[in-house]
């Protein structure tokens, strides 16, 4: 018998290409490994039966929408964060890190009014020997990361153009460093004013639970040009910040904040390896909020400790100027 390759689950590898900001959806070659995450694609449609009257059985079917829709897991990696951030918070270039000539600043600032600028991704997957796709306009609607002392890990979703089947993948993608958050890296500070950030470090910090979602929504009009969404629209996208502390005297403290209704400060700070031993760089992953508490869980055991978990919603700030800053510090120079 002739040996015929089965289209095998751990195979299908996953390449990813930035495309143009000015051409969103146009194809690119996807010549990066992103190792550090997974993501699940799955065809999406929009589809109608009609049965008439006194019949049992559909007669028709319509298929009106489809799209491809993927969802986000993984590791926090200081170099993976760009590819989701620079989705949901917008597209942005590189700046060396102060005298480095080699690390880089990634720096996000989503605006609070007016357009965010996505990047977008073409997105293939498969293996050569068997059968192969690719999702354009790969677009991050969701993103979010939660950690506790045992794991920093991400998650995401995204939403593309139809599938585009039996494609031929990029040949010789480059595999992007792995560089991970290690969850013994990262403190969290809560201050009282954007200039006091990264002061005052909470010391019983159990879990942080950081989500941002629905930023975009795809736009459909009646167009037979377009087999897919013709574009996507800006949404108010709900951030929130969960803290789950000890119901300590500083886990508590967060209630007079709830009480006041009161804008505070949050960092979430993870700083890893050396990246540039000369001017003493490292990869570093700042994550910079201005929040209003709101209402918290109750009270409930953590690793035998009476904890409680506050709920922080991200809000904008005449004085900073700003919701919400992520700063990261790598290698990379391009996505």
């Amino acid at each position: 018998m002739v040996y015929v390759a089965e289209r095998a689950s751990v195979n299908q590898r996953l390449q990813w290409g930035a495309e143009s900001t000015s051409a969103l959806g146009t194809s690119v070659a996807a010549n990066k490994l992103l190792e550090c995450f997974d993501l699940v694609m799955g065809i999406d449609a929009d589809v109608n039966f009609y049965r008439p009257t006194g019949r049992k059985y559909p007669s028709t079917q319509e298929e009106n929408m489809e799209w491809m829709s993927a969802t986000l897991g993984g590791n926090l990696d200081y170099n993976g964060i760009i590819y989701p951030l620079s989705g949901v918070m917008g597209a942005v270039a590189p700046v060396n890190h102060g005298a480095s000539s080699t690390a880089k600043d990634w720096i996000f600032s989503p605006p609070v009014a007016g357009t965010t600028v996505p990047q977008t991704y073409t997105i293939e997957q498969g293996d050569a020997t068997t059968r192969s796709h690719k999702m354009i306009y790969g677009l991050f609607t969701d993103f979010g990361y939660k950690g506790t002392r045992k794991d920093f890990t991400v998650s995401g979703k995204m939403l593309g153009q139809p599938i585009t089947d039996g494609i031929t993948m990029t040949a010789s993608p480059t595999a992007v460093a792995l560089a991970p958050v290690v969850a013994k890296q990262v403190n969290v500070y809560l201050d009282t004013t954007s200039g006091a950030l990264g002061t005052t470090i909470l010391t019983r910090v159990l879990s942080v639970d950081f989500s941002m979602a629905s930023v975009y929504s795809p736009l459909w009009v009646l167009n037979r040009a377009t087999t897919g969404f013709t574009n996507h629209v800006d949404m108010a996208p709900p951030c929130i910040l969960k803290l789950k502390v000890e119901a300590d005297a500083n886990g508590m403290a967060l209630l007079g904040y709830l009480q006041t209704g009161t804008t505070y400060f949050i960092r979430v700070n993870c700083i890893g390896n050396t990246i540039d031993a000369p001017n003493s760089v490292t990869n570093t992953f700042n994550h910079d909020m201005a929040v209003k508490f709101g209402k918290p869980t109750p009270f409930a055991d953590d690793q035998g400790i009476f904890a409680i978990e506050w709920d922080a919603t991200v809000v904008e700030d005449s004085g900073w100027g700003k919701s919400q800053l992520a700063t990261v510090t790598n290698l990379i120079t391009a996505l």
